[in-house]
């Protein structure tokens, strides 16, 4: 009987072969591996990328509104729009604009967040004005000089409706109605108290109240 001949140590796979076979198996792996997480890794820093982006896009566009809402508090004609339409050129302009406004809105911010944290007026507005005083005009003038300090002093010296309906206005509005009545004498403060008016009505109240006493 003819059996099936074994096969020639030439041709039969060995040990080594096999071990190979299995190296070269392994560090394709790794190649596919190492190159999945690298796209995943690209991937993620894009995507965070792209967050970072986004956010500073939101922050611009609310720094860009404060800056907006304190230039009409101060009583200036409105800012014009930020340029748009074609990019193709002035681009030194458009970035000039933009740091413009965000230099406008962040030292605002920082001034309207230090007025904030005023507790006492009368350390700041060393006079209370009495309905019999005679220091009207000093009292007025060292109001409106720490008004000023804290770029606030658009809420007394100018009407300007419209921006009553921006709510970082108003809030700060607040801050400035509570210096008034603070720097008042309390029968003076009690008369001239009404929720219901911004700060400019309070102002002009106290105005009349004593046009005839200004020492000017």
């Amino acid at each position: 009987m003819v059996g099936t001949p074994p096969p020639s140590p030439s041709t039969a796979p060995g040990a080594g072969d096999v071990g190979a076979q299995k190296s070269a198996a392994a560090a394709a792996q790794e190649e596919r591996d190492a190159a999945l997480a690298h796209t995943q890794q690209a991937e993620e820093a894009a995507a965070a990328a792209k967050d970072r982006e986004a956010a500073t896009a939101r922050k611009r566009a609310a720094l860009e509104r404060a800056a907006r809402e304190h230039h009409a508090a101060a009583g200036h004609p409105p800012l014009p729009p930020p340029p748009n339409g074609d990019k193709s050129g002035d681009h030194d302009d458009d970035d000039v604009h933009d740091a413009m406004l965000l230099h406008e809105a962040v030292a605002a911010l920082n001034l309207h967040a230090q007025a904030m944290t005023v507790q006492n007026i009368s350390s700041l507005v060393t006079v209370v004005l009495d309905v019999t005083s005679g220091d009207y005009t000093w009292w007025r003038d060292q109001f409106i000089l720490i008004l000023g300090k804290y770029s606030l002093q658009g809420h007394v010296l100018f009407d300007n409706p419209a921006a009553a309906s921006h709510p970082d206005w108003a809030r700060m509005d607040c801050v400035v109605k509570s210096w008034l009545y603070g720097a008042l004498s309390t029968e003076l403060a009690n008369s001239m108290m009404d929720g219901g008016y911004i700060t400019r009505t309070a102002w002009l109240a106290v105005e009349t109240q004593f046009h005839g006493n200004r020492d000017l």
